[in-house]
C-alpha cells in the first residue's frame, strides 16, 4: 500500500498517493448511441446540409479524414485583440480566439476504433491546422489542441471528434509547466523533461511503450490513476514543428497508448490534450532549449471531492508502477 505525499519536478505540484482507496473507482456506462440522422456533424461536406461554418477538409481538400467547423457554442469568439483592462483591483481581457471542432469522418467509429492510418492522419490533421493558426496575426498567444472521449469526459456528441482553441493569455497550467522547465534549466544548465525520460528508462517501471521516438509511460507524480504521457525521445518545444518523418511514430504511440486503455479499463472516458509551448516566446531564452511538448492522457476513473477541492492537491488511488504494468502487459492483436 502507498501513502505519501509526492513533488512534481516541473510544475512543484504536490499529489497525494493513498492506493488503499482504490475501492473507490468511478464506475463508467458505454455512452448511449446517437443516430445518425440526429447528429449535428453528419452531411458536413455538403454545406448546404447544415447550418455550420465550414472551415475545409482535412489533412487535404481531396484525400480528408476529417472536416473542421467553428464551434457553435465557441468559449471565445472572433473578434480584433484588445489591450488588457482593468476593473478596480483585477485585470481582465476580452475572450478573443478561435475554438474549432475537428469532426472526423465516420459516424459510428470511435477513437477507441480508430486505426493506425486513422491515427496517422489524425496527426497531419493536428499538425496543419495548429501551423494555420499560428501563423495567423489572432489573440492566439496559446494553441491548445483536445479529445474529449464520452460523456464521462465531457463529451456531449456521440460522433468522433477533437477539438482546438486559441487563447490570449497563456493558462496557469501552460503557465507552471512552462516556468518550472525554465527556472530548471537556469539552475542545472539542462533541460528537466531529458531528465526525467532518462530516469524513466533507467528505471523502467512506469514504461508502457515506446518506439523508435516516443516513450509512453505512467508519471512517477501521476495525478490520476493510469495517467499517460507521450513524449519524444527529441526534444521539440512546438508541437506544429515536429519532423515530418516522425508522425508516423507519434500515430503509433497514440494508437497504442488508447488500445491498452481500451482492453485493460474497457474504453474508459478520457482527455487527452497536447501541452506545447505558447506562439510568443516570454522567456527571453528560446524554449527549444527547455522545454518539450508532449501528450497527457487522463481516463476519467475517480471523482474529485472536498480535500482535493478545498486543498488543489489530487488524490491517486493507484501506484502508477501497478498502473504501468497493467497496462505494459496488454497484448494488442
Amino acid at each position: 500500500m502507498l501513502n505519501e505525499f509526492r513533488k512534481d519536478l516541473v510544475s512543484g505540484e504536490w499529489v497525494l498517493f493513498a492506493t488503499g482507496r482504490a475501492h473507490s473507482f468511478r464506475k463508467h456506462d458505454p455512452d448511449p448511441y446517437q443516430p445518425k440522422e440526429e447528429c449535428p456533424f453528419e452531411g458536413l461536406e455538403n454545406p448546404g446540409q447544415k447550418n455550420q461554418y465550414i472551415i475545409g477538409n482535412y489533412p487535404e481538400p481531396n484525400d480528408w479524414s476529417a472536416t473542421i467547423i467553428k464551434n457553435k457554442f465557441s468559449a471565445v469568439r472572433s473578434d480584433i485583440c484588445t489591450p488588457e483592462k482593468a476593473f478596480g483591483p483585477f485585470k481582465t481581457i476580452d475572450a478573443v480566439g478561435d475554438h474549432e471542432v475537428i469532426v472526423y469522418r465516420d459516424h459510428d467509429k470511435s477513437i477507441y476504433d480508430f486505426s493506425l492510418l486513422d491515427f496517422s492522419n489524425v496527426i497531419k490533421v493536428y499538425k496543419k491546422r495548429f501551423t494555420e493558426l499560428a501563423t495567423r496575426e489572432q489573440c492566439n498567444k496559446y494553441i491548445l489542441i483536445f479529445h474529449n472521449q464520452g460523456k464521462g469526459a465531457g463529451a456531449s456528441i456521440y460522433h468522433p471528434h477533437s477539438q482546438i482553441i486559441t487563447t490570449p493569455i497563456l493558462p496557469p497550467d501552460v503557465f507552471r509547466s512552462l516556468n518550472g522547465s525554465y527556472e530548471y534549466y537556469k539552475k542545472h544548465k539542462k533541460m528537466v523533461y531529458s531528465e526525467l525520460l532518462e530516469w524513466e528508462e533507467k528505471e523502467g517501471t512506469r514504461i508502457v511503450y515506446e518506439n523508435e521516438h516516443f516513450l509512453v509511460f505512467c508519471p512517477y507524480v501521476s495525478k490520476y490513476p493510469y495517467e499517460l504521457r507521450i513524449f519524444g525521445k527529441e526534444s521539440h518545444a512546438h508541437f506544429n514543428q515536429m519532423p515530418d518523418n516522425m508522425n508516423e511514430s507519434l500515430a503509433d504511440a497514440y494508437y497504442t497508448a488508447l488500445q491498452k486503455l481500451k482492453i485493460a479499463l474497457d474504453k474508459p472516458p478520457f482527455n487527452m490534450f497536447i501541452h506545447t509551448a505558447p506562439t510568443q516566446n516570454e522567456f527571453g531564452v528560446h524554449s527549444h532549449e527547455f522545454y518539450s511538448w508532449h501528450i497527457e492522457i487522463i481516463p476519467h476513473l475517480k471523482i474529485d471531492a472536498g480535500f482535493e477541492l478545498g486543498t488543489g492537491i489530487e488524490v491517486n488511488i493507484v501506484d502508477p508502477n501497478e498502473s504501468a504494468e497493467v497496462l505494459r502487459n496488454v497484448s494488442i492483436e
